[in-house]
């Protein structure tokens, strides 16, 4: 990737991947990604597919220092992916020249994981910027659910994720809380688009900004027509600069 410089690491047995700008302006993005993401020791999803790619270049040539990592796969916004993230989170500011507040770029399920870390380790992040997020694992399972493949799938995923049997992962779904259960106060702007992904607006974006309303913390929320990524970056440094000005 032009203008990046990339260094691959090992925390654990899970890849990280860093992309360091040539001018760096001191803070970070902790990017989360969906359920197709990926890192191996060697190359990323980020990397593999060239509009990602230079969607993450652009973000490097704003000056941000890119990280992301493979998270474990499929976690579904487990508690490992989260404590993987703050692992990640410490280790970074212990080898980069950062400001300790660092961004967050999540998508799909990758939301998940953010919101837990902010409820958990309070203080750490400045703002957060979401693609088509996933807050509630009960909306999504049953937004699936007429769809047997899709759903056994999901189900799968969810019992090897939290290490539960077929009716503990039923009584997981059922119980969960979805977007009711964070309370964090974190700026958070979020892009959903109308097609081309598997998480409800309504369920998931629409109804996690009417939680942050009840919170006295709203959220920005823009409704996309199409799916595309251009200009993206810009749209997502010019929200990222509105929490920079205090250090």
């Amino acid at each position: 990737m032009s203008g990046t410089n990339c260094r691959f690491q090992q925390i654990n047995d899970q890849s990280l991947l860093i992309h360091l700008p040539e001018r760096p302006n001191g803070f970070a993005i902790l990017l989360i990604g969906d359920v197709n993401h990926y890192v191996t020791p060697h190359t990323s999803s980020w990397i593999q597919h060239p509009e990602r790619a230079h969607f993450v270049n652009e973000l490097c040539s704003y000056g941000y220092t890119v990280i992301y990592s493979n998270l474990y796969g499929r976690h579904w916004g487990n508690d490992p992916s989260v404590e993987m993230l703050n692992r990640i989170y410490l280790t970074i500011l212990k080898q980069e020249i950062l400001n300790s507040k660092v961004h967050v770029l999540a998508e799909g399920m990758g939301a998940l994981t953010a919101l837990k870390w902010f409820e958990k380790y309070r203080g750490q992040v400045r703002s957060a910027a979401f693609m088509n997020p996933c807050l509630s694992l009960q909306a999504h399972g049953e937004s699936v659910k007429e769809q047997k493949l899709f759903y056994k799938q999901f189900h799968r995923e969810i019992c090897r994720a939290y290490s539960l049997s077929e009716e503990e992962a039923e009584e997981f779904l059922l119980s969960d809380r979805g977007v009711h259960q964070y309370v964090s106060d974190v700026p958070v702007k979020i892009w959903h688009n109308m097609s081309g992904t598997p998480y409800s607006f309504i369920k998931h974006s629409r109804a996690y900004e009417w939680v942050r309303e009840q919170l006295g913390a709203p959220i920005s929320l823009t409704l996309q027509l199409t799916d595309t990524n251009k200009g993206f970056a810009k749209k997502v440094k010019a929200f990222y600069n509105l929490h920079e000005k205090d250090l």
